[in-house]
């Protein structure tokens, strides 16, 4: 059953989304999601990991609206980005990491969705995850300075028809990560950005092998 937990963050406390057993003796899992927040379908799509693994859903967005916001509410998600401060997200996802790390094994995957996928690269910067997957990563091609000093496993999963990851951004991605021999850059043919997302952009296929790159990594650090 899902349950609400508060993470000590400089400026109060995150809320976050958690769903399994505590003290697992599994890896846990981080996922930092789109702007559209802790979504249902998302949390129903993670209960599968949840019968013996930690699963921690921080909120990005707790400071400028905390909470899901509907997929066809884009007014609204958009909103919550306004003068966003992105430096004290990246720290706190990086709290939530090692609030997972002190709750399950002292292994962390983390999962980045839309949004979240410059800051799940981000904490593999800092060498705090041991696993990272991206799904639909938004402007991914950012912030691929010094990935190279990532070595955990790296698993992006892509649209080749995603309007805001396009050719030349995916082109940059698997550039940056050539030497990461744990590293695969999955474009999934006709998918478009959201497809993890229920609703018209939703493509069984590509979902389905993004969640089956997590629960990959998850078993390896078993």
């Amino acid at each position: 059953m899902a349950r609400i937990i508060q993470i000590d963050v400089s400026a109060g406390q995150l809320p976050a989304t958690v769903l399994g057993p505590e003290d697992a003796g599994a890896p846990a899992v981080v996922v930092v999601p789109s702007i559209f927040g802790p979504a249902p379908d998302l949390l129903g799509r993670l209960e599968a990991l949840a019968d013996d693994t930690l699963v921690v859903v921080p909120d990005p967005f707790w400071r400028t609206g905390e909470g899901a916001v509907a997929y066809d509410d884009m007014d609204t998600a958009i909103g919550r980005l306004a003068d966003y401060d992105f430096a004290a997200c990246a720290t706190e996802m990086a709290a939530a990491v090692e609030w997972a790390r002190a709750h399950g094994n002292g292994k962390v995957v983390a999962v980045g969705i839309c949004f979240g996928g410059p800051f799940v690269l981000g904490l593999g910067k800092r060498g705090l995850l041991d696993g990272i997957v991206t799904w639909h990563g938004s402007r991914m091609e950012s912030v691929l300075d010094d990935v190279d000093i990532i070595t955990c496993p790296v698993h992006h999963h892509l649209g080749s028809e995603d309007p805001v990851s396009p050719p030349e951004a995916i082109a940059a991605i698997r550039d940056a990560f050539e030497s990461n021999t744990e590293a695969r850059v999955v474009v999934h043919d006709g998918a478009t950005h959201g497809f993890s997302h229920d609703g018209p952009a939703y493509d069984e296929v590509a979902a389905g092998a993004g969640l089956a790159s997590l629960v990959e990594l998850v078993d390896r650090l078993r």
